[in-house]
């Protein structure tokens, strides 16, 4: 009777990124998202149509969390802009990124909803206040604050580099140790590259 054969010890699919996946889930699909799902996972430079599943659930997950924490006012704020931002496209048929005119008129809507739903005066806040105190000779902090936060931001969408190609990619995953080009580094490069107006494969849109 013939032998078993064994598995070397180490052997078999690496756990991955994500870490090792063994519970099963029996899914149907229809054909259009399977489709879809294919097309996907080869854009995005994925191993498989598996992982791009797990990617995109976790994805999901981490964003519902994220929304779930955020206060209501934000979740409203962040509504109302989108739909500001569609408005103002529909007139000018073109998107925010790929015309000035147009981000011009979408920054004085947004503007304009902040002014009519914020209270009060303009008044330097307490907590404002007492970090400014540490250097009382620099106005930037206290006028210039929004602006501040905003180049913050920008700052960490420009940290990921550009993720590997997939010949590399492979190689990477496949080394000892391997490496990965880590999950919310690919959420901050294409969250980047769709403010730019362009995704990593294709080149940037330009005026008609």
């Amino acid at each position: 009777m013939a032998q078993k054969r064994r598995r070397a010890p180490g052997g078999g699919r690496k756990p991955g990124e994500l870490g090792l996946r063994s519970a099963n889930l029996a899914l149907r699909l229809p054909p259009s998202m399977r489709v879809a799902l294919i097309a996907a996972a080869n854009r995005n430079m994925r191993r498989s149509v598996s992982e791009e599943i797990v990617r995109r659930l976790q994805s999901t997950l981490i964003r519902d969390r994220r929304e779930a924490d955020r206060p209501r006012h934000i979740q409203a704020l962040l509504e109302v802009v989108a739909r500001i931002a569609l408005g103002v496209e529909a007139w000018t048929e073109l998107p925010w990124n790929d015309d000035r005119y147009t981000q011009e008129q979408l920054s004085k809507g947004i503007d304009s909803l902040l002014y009519t739903y914020s209270r009060g005066k303009a008044v330097v806040p307490p907590a404002v206040r007492a970090e400014a105190t540490r250097n009382p000779e620099d106005t930037f902090f206290t006028e210039r604050l929004g602006e501040m936060v905003a180049h913050g931001i920008i700052s960490y969408l420009k940290l990921p580099p550009k993720p590997p190609e997939t010949e590399e990619r492979h190689l990477m995953e496949q080394g000892s140790p391997p490496m990965y080009y880590p999950e919310h580094w690919w959420t901050l490069w294409e969250l980047e590259q769709s403010l730019r107006g362009f995704s990593a494969k294709s080149p940037r849109r330009k005026h008609k």
